[in-house]
């Protein structure tokens, strides 16, 4: 595999053939894996390809393709929006680390993947500090000693003529598991996937320490019937790194074609997840905060199983007993006019959460200004609900804002308004 730099664009953006070594077979590549996955996470043109909402790293042979977020923000260039991704996916742990913060800066990823492998490598380093996990297996063989339980069927069918044999089924106690075993075959999958020198390294350094095994044929179902116990529960994350390499990217040798190695994240989820956590950790005494309720708003009668639930990204509860509905949207609304769809949407949540209060959460495109709102209301409902339209800056000097960027919303919730009952109706 030859050194290349990441090709990186943001989400919603495009890639032509012939535009920094993407060529008509690595199109046909994401072809076939964008037919496999119905168009999910990228759209085909007929000279390459548009991509969705979904960010992270697609391989397709030697090339790697960076998709990164990206708020209008014409001063932040795209490695600035790949340390904001990282962080993002740290903070939300859908990217675990093992290692100190001062550690994990002791070379500068150069890619997304490149990320991930070290992940996956500290955490195989750190289960081979500990001791991999031994387990009983049952082996069966033709021994000159007598071991075990002697099968006696096979014993005579194979040493008419061998005395001196034993066909024998005993127990042995080793390192030779499945869990094991799926380690290793990841590990050798790496070498196809990054050109990284200190990678490289490292997994030379980890294989000369780790035993031997047979290879595993690793399907879904595989990691689907994987029983962890006690012993087993600190394999949960490698193994899930482990699952999405070995799933993700089968290299078809007899073909000579690599399939592709995509690991990508919905950016709504992520933003949604992302601005749960901080909002957590960050509100006062008093508050209650719920992640995605939800509730039956619709049911087939004659089929009670079949019903629809609406669910909103947040609902917080006051001191004072107010249900207040906050929904995360990661995009940006030309000023403070929503879709039609989004009102829609929050009408409902606060009609069945008896909210008079929600706010549609964007993220801020405009530098400067870490907290800006316009206030509305829904007309010819009764009683009064309002929709908060709200921008909410997540950076800081070019970086993730973690510690801060949540107080303007907390104290705008805080406002007397957010407590009072108001029974006020409108013609």
């Amino acid at each position: 595999m030859s050194a290349q730099v990441p090709i990186q664009r943001f989400e919603h953006t495009r890639l032509l053939i012939d535009e920094e070594g993407f060529t008509k077979s690595h199109w046909n590549e994401m072809a076939k894996y964008n037919e496999r996955h119905g168009g999910q996470f990228f759209d085909l043109l007929h000279n390459g390809v548009k991509f969705k909402e979904y960010v992270g790293v697609i391989q397709v042979r030697n090339l790697t393709i960076e998709i990164l977020p990206k708020i209008d923000r014409s001063n932040l260039k795209e490695n600035a929006w790949q340390g904001i991704l990282l962080d993002m996916l740290r903070e939300c742990h859908w990217m675990r680390v093992h290692c100190h913060d001062k550690a994990s800066l002791r070379f500068k990823h150069n890619s997304i993947l490149d990320a991930y492998l070290e992940i996956y490598l500290d955490a195989c380093l750190q289960l081979l500090h500990e001791g991999l996990v031994k387990k009983y297996r049952k082996e069966q063989g033709n021994l000159f000693a007598l071991k075990g339980k002697l099968k006696f069927s096979q014993h005579i069918r194979r040493n008419l003529v061998h005395e001196e044999r034993f066909f024998t089924e005993h127990a042995l106690y080793d390192r030779n598991n499945v869990f094991n075993q799926i380690l290793l075959k990841a590990l050798k999958v790496i070498p196809q996937l990054t050109v990284s020198a200190v990678i490289q390294d490292k997994l030379s350094r980890l294989l000369l320490d780790f035993p031997e095994l047979p290879d595993v044929s690793v399907t879904p179902e595989t990691f689907q019937n994987l029983v962890y116990d006690r012993k087993t529960e600190r394999y949960k994350e490698s193994i899930e790194i482990a699952a999405m390499l070995l799933l993700n990217y089968r290299p078809d040798i007899r073909g000579g074609h690599n399939h592709v190695l995509a690991i990508l994240f919905d950016m709504n989820d992520l933003w949604e997840e992302y601005f749960y956590r901080r909002l957590r950790v960050s509100l006062p005494p008093g508050w209650d905060i719920q992640p995605q309720p939800r509730k039956v708003f619709w049911v087939l009668l004659k089929e009670f199983n079949q019903e629809k639930r609406i669910k909103p990204d947040i609902v917080l509860t006051n001191p004072a007993g107010q249900n207040i509905v906050i929904d995360t949207k990661w995009k940006t609304p030309d000023g403070f006019i929503p879709s039609d769809n989004d009102l829609k949407q929050m009408f409902v949540y606060n009609e069945y959460w008896k909210a008079q209060h929600g706010i549609l959460l964007y993220p801020l495109n405009e530098p400067g200004k870490p907290f800006t709102h316009m206030y509305g209301i829904y007309l010819n409902v009764g009683v009064q609900r309002s929709c908060t339209i709200a921008k909410i800056d997540i950076l800081k000097d070019g970086k993730l804002n973690k510690e801060e960027f949540v107080k303007p919303l907390i104290e705008f919730l805080e406002q007397p308004k957010f407590s009072e009952k108001k029974n006020e109706t409108y013609a």
